[in-house]
């Protein structure tokens, strides 16, 4: 597992409470950043498959990204994709997954992608985040490098050419603070990754 947590006073530490989560704890700076990734492994050639179970305790105040990307960790105010200042910024060069932000002009849960630097068309889910509300979400990737989504078990969306076929990704959840002076948290309560042998 690789750690990022480049920011002010932002921390990521396991929770020792019945059933256990991964706490991030965001940065009190503006857009400062955590990153919790897993070793550079998965590929759409072996149909790599994510699945995380995560609360955002204050989804107005948050920036979310999970899924797949090419690299462990970015710099410190980026994600691999986010809504900066309500535009799609892709930072890495091959990602795919789910994006929720709060500098968005919505709060809906968006699919992304973005293969060798070319981004693919976001798509809204229409399904908002709530505050405190738990969500399952999960990325399949196909052998031609396109990703299906799922939110609580729910298929919700597709996304064509995702990634560049054969790059190796890590798996990842990716927080950031999205108002000055404010920490806010995102627990992790599970981060399933596997592909075929």
């Amino acid at each position: 597992w690789a750690v990022s947590v480049p920011g002010t006073a932002d921390t990521i530490a396991i929770s020792e409470v019945r059933g256990g989560s991964a706490l991030i704890t965001t940065g009190t700076a503006d857009d400062d950043t955590c990153m919790l990734s897993s070793a550079v492994v998965y590929t759409d050639t072996k149909l790599a498959t994510v699945e995380f179970r995560i609360t955002i305790s204050d989804v107005s105040q948050t920036a979310l990204f999970v899924g797949f990307s090419d690299a462990k960790l970015e710099t410190n105010t980026n994600m691999a994709i986010h809504y900066p200042a309500d535009s799609l910024t892709t930072v890495a060069t091959n990602a795919v997954g789910f994006v929720v932000d709060a500098d968005h002009a919505t709060s809906s849960i968006m699919l992304v992608g973005v293969a060798s630097d070319v981004d693919t068309t976001a798509v809204d889910t229409t399904v908002d985040w709530a505050d405190d509300e738990t969500k399952t979400l999960r990325v399949e990737l196909t052998s031609a490098a396109a990703a299906i989504f799922y939110i609580d078990g729910l298929r919700v969306g597709g996304v064509a050419a995702a990634v560049t076929t054969g790059t190796l990704l890590c798996a990842t959840v990716q927080a950031a603070t999205r108002a000055a002076g404010t920490a806010e948290t995102v627990r992790v309560h599970s981060f399933d990754a596997w592909q075929d042998d």
